[in-house]
């Protein structure tokens, strides 16, 4: 069976009540940091899920009181700075692949429950998702992009048909975020509900689109995705397959921003990354 290998998995657990799976995310003493491992763990359930006629949808949510940080960045500083061999996914860098990432192709449900921080990639995830519910203390970030990030490439290109043009530009330009009502408000989120209750919403919603006939369900939502990807989704994918050279400057930052991380944490890079930012301005 499919789900044998899933008790083994190191980074995720993993949980299947008839038709419906739940994939909660697992370092939560790394704000569910998520590093390569995670993440094709995380790809190879859904490929399992995919292909088990019997499985109708999948809930992804996390331990501890954070959905996920995002990309782990002490992995990226590792490999950047500390000489580690870099990791990959489906034959490429695991963090820039310039691709539409697996949850896009997944042909089932796929319903998230986020919680409290929700970095950079970890949004990925929502903007590939059919159903996000949030908690009242989400909180949606893209200040990593302080530090460095190009034109938006592969999973981000999603962002254009979530958010408007201003919005988008508040995220990358000023390093912003959203909180839960403003990204209900934008209907980024289907639900703001308490913190505590985001799980039993998600798994509600699970629950009706588990209702559906399989052949439909999958009909439907291949239909609609192809629909956005004759819209243009295709050939802004590919835009971000050629990314700009940053200049000597923002290359230096950058360089030093993962070796502050590297060499004092996380915390200290981040501290740093964020002085004289306000969080007033960037809060769209």
């Amino acid at each position: 069976m499919a789900e044998a290998h899933w008790p083994e998995l190191t980074c995720l657990k993993v949980q299947r009540l008839a038709s419906i799976v739940t994939v909660r995310l697992n370092r939560p003493e790394k704000m569910n940091a998520i590093n390569s491992v995670m993440e094709n763990e995380f790809y190879s359930v859904l490929a399992d899920c995919n292909r088990m006629d019997d499985v109708k949808c999948v809930v992804l949510t996390a331990e501890g009181p954070n959905f996920s940080s995002g990309h782990d960045i002490q992995q990226v500083a590792a490999e950047t700075i500390g000489g580690q061999e870099p990791a990959t996914i489906e034959g490429k860098y695991w963090v820039h692949t310039g691709d539409l990432l697996p949850p896009w192709r997944f042909n089932k449900g796929l319903v998230v429950a986020a919680k409290g921080f929700v970095g950079p990639h970890a949004n990925t995830f929502l903007l590939a998702a059919d159903v996000v519910i949030a908690a009242e203390n989400s909180r949606f970030s893209w200040e990593e992009s302080r530090v460095g990030v190009g034109t938006p490439y592969g999973p981000y290109a999603l962002m254009p048909f979530h958010f408007p043009i201003r919005v988008m530009k508040h995220l990358w330009m000023t390093g912003g975020w959203l909180d839960a009502q403003t990204a209900r408000q934008l209907f980024y989120v289907n639900r703001v509900v308490p913190l505590g209750q985001e799980e039993d919403t998600a798994m509600r919603f699970a629950e009706q689109i588990a209702r559906m006939e399989t052949g439909d369900l999958v009909a439907n939502k291949r239909g609609t995705h192809r629909l956005y990807e004759a819209a243009g989704l295709s050939a802004m994918v590919d835009v971000g397959r050629d990314p700009y050279v940053p200049s000597a400057e923002a290359a230096i930052a950058k360089e030093q921003h993962l070796r502050l991380i590297h060499e004092h944490g996380v915390r200290a890079a981040v501290r740093e990354r964020d002085t004289g930012w306000s969080d007033e301005i960037s809060k769209v």
